[in-house]
């Protein structure tokens, strides 16, 4: 398959993301695309997505010409952006329009090497861009360059008629690129990008971090009001369950612990699921309660994970005064305290004001914290969290590393036993007789939890019907079906994932459900849909 080693061979929950951003080709080709900001957390998986909709534009569809660009770092100045821009296109269009994917990843950067294979394709509105290129490149005018390496798409789309889909990753770091080294070279030559985003058969998919986008599109510039944004969230606890199954089994590591229980401290960040995995890989052979916390800790105080957020924090945080105090801030707004901080910054965190206000800024383009309107607050990154907590306890708080492991590990256990609730989850094959093992797994679970026979019969003919339902839509498309019972403060649930998108029922179709439960949702995931179902119980009902 053409492509292959280009993606991951694990991809997990993103097929509705991947259904959105790949209709905008076909919407590219009537001239009706917009362009398209996506956004999300350090990890989250938009480099994964972004290549996989590569992948699929590429080999999938022939009305719409997939190029895809990563913003280099590694640049310095634009003339070295603008031929590596063109480079990438030319190939790739090349690529695309002969089906030779081995051109996209050729080391042709030479426009004379570019011109001989336009050439030997018979492209000649090809070797005339090469032309116009070198002769604005003589002139010496970077903005002229810059503006028309990023127009080639439109101008590919005047000469050939095929709409051009553009994906740039990292888009954010282009800013830096952007920073003048001579007289001719703008700060905000980034703008220049406007009139390509705008055309609509030329649309950019544009990804980088949530933080720094929102400043470019729309505090700095109003360009973002005429894009579309698709915020990319981690993955559904099923989903990161199902990659950390996945991960195991790669590296040959068997798993004795109940990792549903601490599954939702990755946040559904595939790049934390593999860090982890591939830590615990170079010490043990089986992964158990107890060792995945010895793991943990060291993970994030001395691993891949704290190496990564050490880094980025030194990005931003350039200063070395400002780090300690930037921990205390941290420290604080664990606190809830951050009013105070904020009204009185020298004496809670040794600094001025207007140090604490850039503090601030630089924590927040490097999406550490998160910015309302008028509040701070930390990142929901829990990990990130608790890296910075073992940072705090032991530059300020001096704490030594056992003593750390024991804060940290302590905490985390106690949140996860608290958030915990009686539940069952059940694999059911689906089969036409599915029904019958939900009912006697419901009638088992409804005895534990000391629901009376009456109630339990009802709920038992409602499930039926569900069944019923769902395996009448699915057929033998489903292997089986995940079911989740649990009692909380006298309510009890269950939850029912099959792999059918927008499965729905209709209240003729549904009736006894809707008589026995005193609530039904459909719930479209990435998977598939979760239909929850709710019944209120009687306090002296349920089991104590």
């Amino acid at each position: 398959m053409p492509l292959k080693e280009f993606t991951s061979n694990i991809f997990l929950g993103r097929n509705s993301e991947l259904d959105v951003l790949q209709s905008i080709a076909s919407q590219a080709a009537s001239g009706d695309a917009s362009s398209v900001i996506l956004s999300g957390k350090r990890g989250v998986g938009k480099t994964e997505l972004l290549k996989h909709l590569f992948n699929k534009l590429f080999n999938d569809q022939k009305d719409t010409i997939p190029v895809f660009y990563t913003i280099k770092t590694a640049f310095t100045s634009v003339n070295s952006f603008s031929k590596d821009y063109l480079s990438n296109f030319i190939l790739q269009y090349l690529a695309f329009q002969g089906k030779a994917p081995s051109l996209i990843n050729a080391s042709i950067y030479s426009p004379e090497d570019l011109t001989d294979i336009a050439n030997k394709s018979g492209t000649q509105w090809v070797v005339d861009i090469i032309d116009d290129y070198l002769r604005i490149l003589e002139g010496g005018d970077a903005i002229k360059l810059f503006s028309f390496v990023i127009s080639v798409p439109y101008k590919s789309y005047l000469n050939t008629g095929a709409p051009v889909i553009v994906i740039i990753d990292n888009f954010h770091k282009i800013r830096k690129l952007c920073e003048p080294d001579s007289k001719n070279e703008s700060k905000e030559i980034w703008t220049l990008f406007e009139n390509s985003i705008d055309f609509r058969y030329t649309p950019h998919i544009l990804a980088g971090l949530r933080a720094e986008l929102r400043k470019m599109f729309f505090e700095e510039t109003s360009i973002g009001k005429r894009l579309e944004i698709v915020n990319l969230e981690g993955l559904s606890r099923h989903d990161s369950i199902e990659l950390f199954r996945y991960f195991c089994k790669k590296y040959t590591l068997s798993c004795e612990a109940e990792f549903s229980g601490f599954i939702g401290l990755f946040g559904g960040n595939p790049f934390y699921i593999k860090a982890f995995i591939h830590a615990a890989r170079q010490s043990v052979k089986t992964l158990t309660d107890d060792n995945f916390w010895e793991i943990y800790i060291r993970e994030i105080t001395e691993g891949k994970i704290y190496t990564y957020w050490i880094s980025i924090l030194r990005t931003y945080i350039r200063r070395f005064e400002l780090i300690k105090p930037s921990l205390k801030l941290f420290y604080h707004l664990w606190s809830n305290s951050v009013d105070d901080v904020l009204a009185n910054p020298s004496e809670k965190i040794s600094l001025q004001r207007e140090e604490l206000d850039n503090i601030i800024e630089l924590l927040h383009m490097s999406d550490t914290i998160e910015m309302g309107f008028s509040t701070i607050e930390l990142s929901c990154d829990e990990i990130f969290n608790d890296v910075i907590k073992g940072l705090y306890y032991r530059e300020i708080q001096k704490e030594p590393l056992d003593r750390i492991k024991d804060l940290i590990a302590g905490d985390r256990r106690r949140c996860i036993k608290l958030a915990e609730a009686p539940s069952f989850n059940i694999t059911i094959p689906s089969t036409p007789k599915a029904e019958l093992v939900a009912v006697k797994s419901l009638e088992h679970i409804a005895q534990y939890f000391n629901i009376p026979l009456e109630t339990t019969g009802k709920l038992q003919v409602a499930l039926v019907e569900l069944f019923s339902g769902v395996h009448a839509k699915n057929g033998s498309s489903a292997k089986s079906y995940q079911v989740k019972c649990s009692l909380r403060e006298n309510i009890f649930s269950m939850e029912v994932i099959t792999s059918q998108r927008d499965f729905v029922m209709t209240d003729e179709d549904s009736i006894h459900i809707r008589s026995y439960f005193d609530d039904i949702r459909f719930e479209s995931i990435m998977n598939g849909t979760r239909i929850i179902l709710v019944k209120k119980l009687k306090e002296n009902f349920a089991a104590a």
